[in-house]
């Protein structure tokens, strides 16, 4: 069992409370509640690791519960795992209207309720080291508000992104971006072989991609309550804190962002494009590669055809006038012969050098797409 982690299971149904015992107390500390009341008094006494909320509670429900542990400070950050019989896409943006950071619809998983919980674990740690990150660069920020308006943010965020290597350095200049602006986003980058949700609580936080999956197909830039999304074909940008009680700074904060996300669309479609750029250099050297084995054994087959029929087609004359000499024919007979097997003979050594001909093509085209690679290289340099 793993002592140091606490969770409090809220769940009305008995039979569902023994369930959720039996498949996390030999791992874990567990606590049971039938009521969200009796939870947040044992709170009082005892902090949790994770609470394990049912929605359908009697007295204040689940998203309650979780709307007032938020609302208390020293019990805000603790996340919150929602489970539900609800499978609705209302269902989880309510839970993550309240703060939960996963959603599990009954009937669930054993193994995958406790695969979640791991990474929930994960994403805590990572995020009290980022968090401490963040508490530096806030400080740095507001440094640079003191000097910089928001034009020079974002002509500092484009010379940044003109020098991101890849999606990486893209979705940090977006992060030291937002934290100039005092805005709270969850990025989601979608190339060819890669998604990745990223925000201030980690990457790939399981409600957050449940979000932006549901959200990234709507228009291109939408806004509801004090949320603002913007949607491009490899990047959607979702805001969680505008701030919409400033008319001004609100319209003023969404066409900048706007900005931001098509330059970011921009350079990860030539990311990509240097990606996809790289990988048909890879086919191609593969395919010179084989071309020039071909080439090889050809050459090789071809001359040692060329050696083994010479040989033959001298036998066989050598063959044809020891008979000849022995069939009595005339003279002039023995020669018709002779005319028409050498006529057959060179017809042969032409056929040999029509070999010659398809050998020199294939070299040339191997020569060829090797200039091609060779200049293709010298470009992506550049």
């Amino acid at each position: 069992m793993d002592s140091n982690y606490t969770i409090y299971i809220v769940e009305d149904d008995a039979a569902t409370r023994l369930l959720l015992d039996n498949a996390l107390s030999k791992k874990y500390v567990v606590e049971l509640f039938g009521s969200g009341e009796t939870c947040l008094e044992r709170a009082e006494q005892k902090l949790p690791n994770l609470f394990l909320l049912d929605v359908g509670l009697p007295g204040i429900d689940g998203y309650e519960v979780c709307k007032m542990i938020r609302e208390t400070q020293e019990w805000k950050d603790i996340p919150i795992i929602f489970l539900s019989a609800h499978d609705q896409p209302e269902d989880a943006w309510a839970g993550y209207d309240a703060g939960g950071q996963d959603y599990i619809v009954k009937p669930f998983d054993a193994g995958e309720l406790r695969r979640k919980i791991e990474i929930l674990r994960q994403l805590e740690n990572e995020k009290t080291i980022l968090q401490n990150q963040l508490k530096f660069s806030d400080e740095l920020a507001s440094v640079v508000l003191s000097s910089l308006d928001e034009y020079g943010i974002l002509i500092k965020f484009l010379r940044t992104l003109n020098e991101c290597a890849d999606h990486q350095d893209v979705v940090s200049a977006i992060l030291e971006l937002h934290q100039l602006f005092h805005l709270e986003p969850v990025i989601q980058i979608r190339m060819r072989n890669l998604e990745r949700t990223c925000s201030k609580n980690g990457l790939n936080w399981p409600l957050e991609v449940a979000v932006l999956n549901n959200v990234r197909n709507l228009d291109r830039i939408f806004t509801f309550k004090n949320r603002a999304v913007f949607n491009f074909d490899h990047i959607t940008i979702l805001i969680t804190n505008m701030p919409i009680e400033n008319a001004e700074r609100c319209g003023s904060i969404r066409d900048n962002i706007a900005i931001v996300a098509e330059c970011a669309e921009a350079k990860l479609m030539a990311l990509q494009n240097v990606i996809d750029k790289s990988e048909m250099r890879d086919e191609l050297h593969s395919l010179l590669r084989a071309l020039e084995h071909i080439v090889h054994d050809y050459s090789k087959n071809y001359d040692a055809a060329r050696v083994k029929g010479s040989l033959h087609t001298a036998k066989l004359l050598d063959e044809l006038l020891a008979t000849l000499a022995h069939v009595g024919l005339s003279e002039q007979q023995e020669e018709q012969i002779l005319d028409m097997v050498k006529a057959r003979t060179y017809e042969l050594v032409d056929l040999y050098d029509i070999a010659g001909e398809a050998q020199a093509t294939l070299a040339d085209l191997s020569k060829k797409l090797g200039n091609i690679l060779s200049s293709t290289e010298k470009t992506s340099l550049k």
